[in-house]
């Protein structure tokens, strides 16, 4: 997907509940070296938590999917860190529509082991809502593996509702309205 439009009034600041600063910002194309660096840092568990399965080495293909966004009917949140003077990707937040009228999307989250915990989820989720909603969306929907705990209360946070999804048993469904 290719846009010449960047939205960078969506710039933040965040701070850790331990005081450490973060920055969040829109993703961009010239991501794709970071996005791959932060899943290949992800832990095996994390990795399936947020995927639902195994995935060892992303392919450029997918990398290029995840960091190309149209900034409307997909969209995602980098959080990031000055690491030796670039930017290192701490987590990341995104939607996807998944109806024709762009009312209702899917969201999914990650966040760095090291950094989990510590609000850098909750603030990037926060955002992400925000944006849809300025986007017209007013539904939102994403599974995650019962066993994650972090993240069903994250979704409790988020105000949503969980539900068992009824194709499989390991997996619930966080829906509601993006607030």
């Amino acid at each position: 997907m290719k846009t010449d439009y960047y939205p960078s009034i969506w710039k933040r600041t965040g701070r850790t509940h331990d005081g450490v600063e973060f920055h969040i910002r829109p993703i961009r194309a010239d991501d794709a070296d970071r996005e791959r660096q932060f899943i290949d840092a992800l832990s095996p568990q994390s990795r399936y938590q947020r995927f639902m399965h195994a995935l060892h080495e992303p392919s450029n293909s997918f990398i290029r999917q995840m960091v190309n966004v149209d900034y409307r009917r997909t969209m995602a949140f980098v959080a990031v860190i000055l690491e030796r003077d670039a930017e290192q990707i701490i987590g990341v937040a995104r939607y996807a529509a998944t109806d024709e009228q762009g009312m209702d999307c899917e969201f999914a989250v990650a966040v760095a082991d090291e950094w989990q915990l510590r609000g850098v989820g909750t603030a990037l989720m926060r955002l992400l809502f925000d944006y849809a909603r300025s986007e017209g969306f007013t539904q939102t929907h994403g599974p995650i593996l019962a066993a994650n705990t972090h993240m069903v209360e994250l979704a409790h946070d988020l105000g949503l509702t969980l539900r068992h999804a009824p194709e499989e048993w390991c997996v619930v469904e966080a829906l509601g309205a993006i607030r």
